[in-house]
């Protein structure tokens, strides 16, 4: 049995600004964004009691792919491939969990004589924007 969270009891503290960001949330991610920008600590039971909010142990996620972006230079271009660990990058792909926001960041890389499935890498937020700043437009 899971203890029910009081978000009003964990925010009191807060000022009044982030009491209202904090009560606006929606999603877990939400939350963390607005830890994250304000430099408070969430514990893993204020995530539960977010509305749509769950740990990674509760939900039965149902990723969606909600970004895609082909990392390859143009045909003719001068542009160089982008690598990750020693692999070249195809695509980015972000994926959403429908259920409860949480995100993952992956590579495609090139397999080259390869036929069927490629094995996705999953990487962190921050290596995911790193690669993506190199990309050419």
């Amino acid at each position: 049995m899971t203890n029910e969270f009081n978000l009003e009891e964990y925010i009191k503290d807060l000022s009044p600004e982030l009491q209202e960001k904090a009560r606006a949330c929606k999603t877990k991610n939400e939350l963390l964004e607005l830890a994250a920008d304000e430099d408070m600590e969430i514990p893993m039971d204020a995530l539960e009691g977010v509305a749509g909010g769950c740990t990674t142990e509760g939900c039965e996620h149902i990723f969606q792919e909600t970004e895609r972006i082909g990392m390859l230079p143009n045909l003719g271009s001068n542009d160089k491939h982008i690598r990750y660990n020693g692999k070249t990058v195809h695509d980015l792909i972000t994926k959403v969990c429908s259920k409860c926001g949480e995100t993952r960041y992956l590579i495609v890389p090139v397999v080259s004589g390869m036929v069927g499935k490629i094995e996705c890498i999953e990487i962190s937020q921050s290596e995911y924007n790193a690669l993506k700043a190199q990309k050419t437009w």
